[in-house]
């Protein structure tokens, strides 16, 4: 049995089983037949002897765990969003060093599975148009059957996820924007709750500050860190999911609000182009005033939510399945042999 040592710069190792995108990607590797390993120290791949192939979530840190794989002669697959190389969004620095990180990545790199278009076309960009070699486009997949919407009771919540432990994150994800925008909602709709998810850190300080000053406590609940099974019934329960980012690598848990018949207001940005498609409602984030109306054209019945709910539930189940990506790691993973 090949044996797979599974690499991000995470804190600890338990947010290999919060976040989906690892936890999907960690058990294809099993149903393909490999013995996963979990790391998240570059020292790991010192240990040659352990493992067969290095896969790297992200192309930065992982660029020197990757030089030592390759070093013993090793199989390397990265993959993970690149938000750092959307020109928008990164300051120039970001840009820069993100860039060059990527480049080293592609050294040490004989696959680089990509999760967006936006990610495709901007790597395209840095290497004067033309694709890499070792590139191949696989979109990341939720547990359909899991989040999938069946007539479960919808309260009058409306959610956003976001991983909160670092201040950058919360405003790319626009997790403030949607925290204002709810706060003029709320003076028409008072009986509505705003719930907002992710592991906590500075980026959580600055939310709970933000909801202190515009007086909402009562009306927003703050849930940190959940577990899967929370995040299902919380996504189910809910009746508008909200995705403001400036950016966004690719939106998994976009997709995932969507499959559990959330109505999606979100920028359409980034990755969101690939997850959302023609679903839910792009806005302008710029515009709090808008984005508040939008809500409250939603829980007003202006609009027709079952049939929105319908195709949105449709629209994930043809495109991302848990199959689709296993069926690319397949092909992928026989071609580094």
């Amino acid at each position: 049995m090949k044996r797979v040592l599974f690499y991000s710069s995470v804190k600890t190792k338990k947010m290999f089983s919060i976040q989906s995108y690892y936890r999907n990607d960690i058990q294809i590797l099993r149903d393909l037949g490999y013995r996963v390993f979990l790391s998240n120290s570059i020292s790991d791949f010192l240990a040659f002897w352990k493992y067969d192939i290095g896969f790297f979530y992200f192309y930065r840190y992982s660029a020197f765990g990757a030089f030592f794989s390759k070093l013993f002669g090793k199989k390397n697959v990265f993959t993970g969003g690149i938000d750092y190389l959307e020109p928008s969004f990164a300051t120039y620095n970001q840009y820069l060093l993100q860039k060059l990180f990527f480049k080293i990545c592609n050294i040490f790199s004989d696959t680089n599975i990509l999760v967006s278009t936006t990610d495709y076309e901007n790597v395209k960009s840095i290497y004067d148009g033309k694709i890499p070699s070792k590139c191949r486009l696989s979109f990341h997949v939720v547990d359909f059957d899991r989040f999938v919407y069946r007539g479960e009771k919808k309260d009058k919540v409306i959610t956003t996820i976001a991983w909160m432990v670092n201040r950058d994150n919360v405003y790319r994800k626009g997790v403030d924007r949607t925290i204002r925008a709810f706060s003029l909602f709320l003076k028409h709709n008072p009986d509505y709750k705003l719930i907002i998810a992710g592991p906590s850190g500075e980026g959580s300080d600055d939310i709970l500050e933000l909801i202190s000053q515009l007086g909402i406590e009562n009306s927003v609940e703050y849930r940190g860190a959940i577990s899967e099974d929370e995040k299902v019934h919380l996504l189910k329960s809910s009746m508008i999911y909200s995705q403001l980012s400036i950016y966004e690598g690719f939106g998994i848990a976009a997709i995932e609000a969507l499959a559990a018949g959330n109505i999606l207001v979100h920028s359409g940005r980034g990755g969101l182009k690939d997850a959302i498609g023609n679903n839910g409602y792009i806005v302008n984030i710029d515009n709090i005033d808008e984005i508040a109306e939008v809500y409250n054209r939603l829980v007003s019945n202006m609009i027709n939510i079952d049939n929105l709910r319908e195709n949105g539930i449709r629209y994930v189940k043809n495109y991302f399945s848990y199959k689709k990506r296993l069926n690319d790691f397949q092909e992928i993973f026989e071609n580094l042999k």
